[in-house]
């Protein structure tokens, strides 16, 4: 019994530090969300103080109904009545004008903010870096940008503004209540009480399940993303009744949740009203008899009432926001955790800077391994001279990839260095990295624009003359004008109305025109035919000229020309030489092209 209840309380313990930890973490996320608020302090200090003077004059109403039920009417004095309307009137066409400005003011704090918040984002995930990208599917980073960034809107168009004018409202309602009749005034508290004793409940329950709605409808919506981009996969293996399947299996369990949702919210406004109108009964009853004591005039009664509904509309309006807002907040807390996610690159804030580039390239005792995983690459040494064409070979997974990534400095060794031209790579500027580097992969991203804007992507400023200049030196100008087109040709969605030999000679022309210094391949040809192979060889060897080559290559015929090719086995090297020299060693290379060419012959 005794080990029971010493689980029971550290059980309890361990749930409370939770909560304050994710108390505190909202806290934090709310205040992040607002300090982007900051560059328009002005513009929302003016919204809420012409929101104050609406509402002011609003509020002047019931007392202008009672000082007419209570004065005027008994006395008749229709010229003093005239004069007062004829004011209200005035201050009424005053609220319409500054209304319709508020509106506008409103909208563009909204946009502003979020536009600001946008930019945050996209600067944050671009500092992220290649890394993020292989952890984090596409399908969430995009609702990062959708709904996440939506509720954040939200804040700024409603919540926020939203809630510290209901606040002052609902003191001041308070207040002219009390001014009124304070016993009246007490009697409204059971109503507010009878409403938290309950409330709550529903409260909690309707921000849980709007919570568990948010997290379905992203699965959802990830769905969505995965069945249109694997659209062609689907098609060629006859899954779209599997898919089908799952989208279906999402939207169900995303209905359900919103079903539940809706219900626990119209009993949370159930409760509410029958709140509200059990104490509006009881304030009405002790009110008229007060009235039969002459403890209260007709006119304050009258008044009363108005100020009590707009009480009750403005602590409604301030719980339901509250819970609303704790909705929100799990969204808010998704974008605070991805903006508080650390680069696993920095630059230092004093770089140097090469003022021309050699491109010759030191590997130093290099290991590195991904996250937890064992180790990829084991004391790694080599020299690559300027100039120097170089190929990594070997069975998949030993890391020649990652010796890419590591070049373009994507990632930092574990262990050792890198140096170019002499100097260690987080020494150099990102900037003067990857422009002095360009890659071809084997799977070649086009954008979905002309095919003159993809090759200018690699130079953006380059003139129409210097992309087909680009375009001639990668042996594309030819197929290119084909096209009804031309250059203006759009190339669809990754480039799908394109081949695969012509999108390599694509990405071969953004290098022409980026001019590199040291060009990365990574299979560039491994999923080519072989005539485009031979197409894209030939502009790959013009592009060779003058510059340090390093590759990735699995066709061991495309690297027999290069200077050094490096066997990589278990993250080492296991044999270094040129093609002749290897093949006579009767090591790991040979048996590699050997088991090459019984591929080819089968």
């Amino acid at each position: 019994m005794h080990q029971r209840y010493k689980k029971f309380v550290i059980s309890s313990i361990q749930k409370r530090g939770l909560q304050v930890i994710s108390r505190r973490s909202s806290i934090q996320s709310y205040l992040w969300v607002i300090r982007f608020l900051k560059p328009y302090r002005l513009q929302v200090l003016g919204y809420i103080l012409i929101s104050l003077f609406i509402i002011g004059v609003e509020l002047l109403i019931p007392k202008f109904i009672q000082y007419f039920v209570d004065h005027l009417l008994p006395e008749g004095a229709l010229d003093v009545f005239l004069l007062a309307l004829g004011s209200l009137a005035g201050l009424v066409m005053l609220v319409i004008a500054f209304t319709l400005f508020r509106n506008r003011l409103q909208r563009y704090i909204q946009e502003k903010a979020a536009r600001d918040m946008q930019f945050a984002l996209f600067a944050h995930l671009r500092r992220l870096g290649f890394s993020y990208y292989e952890r984090n599917p596409v399908g969430e980073t995009l609702s990062l940008f959708n709904s996440e960034v939506k509720a954040v809107q939200e804040i700024y168009y409603r919540y926020f503004p939203g809630m510290v004018i209901t606040g002052v409202t609902f003191l001041v309602c308070s207040a002219m209540m009390l001014s009124i009749h304070i016993g009246l005034s007490l009697v409204v508290i059971p109503c507010f009480l009878s409403y938290y004793l309950i409330g709550p409940y529903f409260e909690k329950q309707a921000a849980r399940l709007g919570h568990e709605t948010q997290v379905k409808r992203t699965a959802f919506q990830k769905k969505i993303y995965d069945t249109v981009s694997g659209l062609l996969e689907l098609r060629a293996y006859q899954g779209e009744d599997w898919d089908t399947a799952q989208v279906m299996s999402k939207q169900h369990e995303l209905h359900d949740k919103t079903n539940l949702l809706h219900f626990m919210s119209y009993a949370r406004g159930l409760v509410r009203r029958v709140s509200v109108q059990f104490g509006a009964v009881a304030v009405f009853s002790y009110g008229a008899f007060l009235l039969s004591r002459d403890a209260v005039t007709t006119g304050a009664l009258v008044a009363f009432m108005f100020y009590y509904f707009r009480m009750i509309q403005d602590i409604t309006f301030l719980v339901t926001m509250t819970s609303e807002q704790k909705v929100l907040m799990n969204q808010v807390d998704r974008l605070f955790s991805f903006m508080k996610q650390q680069p696993d690159i920095r630059e230092y804030e004093s770089t140097s800077s090469l003022s021309a580039v050699q491109g010759e390239i030191v590997f130093h005792n290099v290991a590195f391994r991904y996250d937890t995983q064992s180790e990829l690459i084991k004391g790694f040494s080599l020299h690559i001279r300027p100039g120097e064409k170089v190929a990594f070979v070997g069975t998949s997974g030993n890391g020649k990839s990652t010796l890419l990534k590591l070049i373009g400095r994507f990632y930092d060794p574990t262990q050792g260095e890198i140096r170019l031209d002499g100097i260690p790579l987080p020494k150099l500027s990102l900037k003067q990295i990857r422009g002095t580097m360009g890659y071809v992969f084997q799977e070649t991203y086009l954008f979905g624009s002309t095919i003159r804007e993809n090759i200018r992507f690699g130079a953006p400023d380059a003139t129409d003359e210097q992309v087909e200049a680009a375009a001639k030196a990668a042996y594309a100008h030819d197929f290119i004008q084909q096209f009804p087109q031309g250059y203006d040709t759009f190339v669809g969605e990754r480039g799908v109305r394109l081949s695969g030999g012509q999108r390599q000679r694509i990405a071969i022309a953004r290098m022409f025109i980026k001019n590199p210094r040291i060009v990365l391949l990574d299979e560039a040809t491994a999923a080519l035919d072989n005539i485009s192979e031979w197409e894209v060889q030939q502009a790959l060897t013009r592009l060779f000229e003058g510059r340090t080559i390093i590759a990735v290559a699995h066709r061991l015929s495309t690297v027999e020309n290069f200077d050094t090719i490096i066997v990589i086995d278990q993250g080492i090297i296991a044999e270094k030489g040129n093609y002749e020299q290897l093949m006579q060693q009767q090591g790991v290379f040979r048996r590699l092209a050997a088991g090459e060419e019984r591929a080819v012959g089968e």
